[in-house]
């Protein structure tokens, strides 16, 4: 609790602060108009992620090190921490649950360059991964890149926006169940 109370603090300071803001000219709220709204959007991802609802912005240029006055809780595993940030908005007001994962070989110097969300499994996951879908061609237009298949019931496979440096991915996969995920991140992650 103590943790989450302190990281909320330093994120809002973080985010009040008006030379980060500048620094990073982050645009926001977004137009109304559909077509400057995607470049907004895209613009704001070439350098970090916004969490639209409370309008904190991470840099990519962040360090895995700076993540915890971010994160609402950070856990430890033998092969990766996990900064994990609570529900927020992306993309013009899509609840999620955000995460941001450092694998053991990686070192806490090196700056980050993807955050994950975890949709679900199954039926749970296959409906918020088709609604992702339909918000993100809505916003985005048709994917660059489509591989997906049928599983039973489910779709399985891979939908890829991109633009520039930035790929926003949405996977399903058959891991004893169909599991699915978002991946919003610097292209060569």
């Amino acid at each position: 609790m103590r943790l989450r109370l302190l990281g909320k603090i330093k994120s809002i300071l973080f985010s009040d602060r008006k030379s980060d803001r500048d620094e990073y000219s982050i645009i926001f709220p977004y137009s109304n108009g559909k077509e400057l709204k995607n470049q907004q959007i895209w613009t704001n991802l070439q350098k970090g992620i916004l969490f639209e609802d409370n309008q904190v912005f991470i840099p990519w240029a962040t360090t895995f090190n700076e993540l915890t006055e971010f994160a609402e809780k950070r856990v430890e595993y033998s092969d990766r921490t996990i900064w994990q940030f609570g529900d927020h908005t992306l993309f013009d007001g899509y609840n999620c649950f955000i995460e941001i994962s450092k694998w053991c070989i990686s070192k806490s110097s090196a700056v980050i360059s993807e955050i994950q969300v975890f949709l679900g499994y199954d039926e749970k996951g296959n409906y918020e991964f088709l609604k992702l879908k339909n918000k993100l061609t809505d916003l985005f237009g048709i994917p660059n890149s489509i591989q997906l298949e049928k599983f039973g019931d489910f779709d399985i496979g891979h939908l890829e926006w991109t633009n520039q440096a930035i790929s926003i991915r949405l996977i399903g996969i058959d891991q004893h169940a169909c599991k699915y995920s978002l991946r919003v991140g610097l292209k060569s992650n």
